[in-house]
């Protein structure tokens, strides 16, 4: 809500058929069916409902976003919604510990997230490999055959150095 109204257009007009507003965006059917339930003494009626896809939301038992797209813009934002990625928050909280004469910083937070670092792997020849059209095909094969994931690196490393058992993933660097 913003200023008494909703930030998405609700409620929604009723409407016989789905049709595609000038911007290529989907205003989908709604029925007046007539029902409607009061909630902190507002009616809330059929205009209020999102959309959804009965099948999926039966099969998968969850809400899943699906929408309709006509014109370029909309498929544009579409692929920009999908391929955004995570939301996510860079944060730092710290602590000064007291010992002695010295002080050192603890951060306590940042190495708790530290220890949830994604450990990346690959199956055996099935490493990503970023190439540029011109190159010739031979060459970025040898230039890649022994490429090392860091998950095979870590293994190597563990192998090679037994003083670094007691290091986590993330700590090996």
């Amino acid at each position: 809500m913003k200023d008494g109204k909703c930030t998405k257009f609700y409620p929604k007009r009723f409407v016989d058929q789905t049709r595609f507003d000038e911007d290529g965006y989907p205003i989908y059917r709604r029925h007046n069916m007539r029902v409607t339930v009061k909630i902190n003494n507002v009616d809330i009626d059929n205009r209020f409902v999102v959309p959804y896809n009965l099948l999926l939301l039966t099969e998968y038992q969850a809400h899943i976003n699906l929408e309709f797209c006509k014109m370029s813009n909309a498929i544009e934002y579409l692929f920009k919604y999908v391929n955004k990625g995570s939301d996510q928050v860079n944060a730092t909280v710290g602590d000064t510990y007291q010992g002695g004469q010295s002080s050192e910083v603890v951060d306590e937070v940042k190495q708790y997230y530290d220890c949830l670092q994604k450990l990346t792997f690959r199956l055996p020849n099935q490493q990503h490999v970023v190439f540029d059209d011109a190159n010739i095909i031979i060459h970025v094969y040898l230039r890649n055959k022994d490429l090392v994931t860091m998950f095979m690196g870590s293994m190597i490393a563990h192998r090679r150095f037994p003083e670094g058992w007691a290091l986590t993933y993330v700590e090996y660097p």
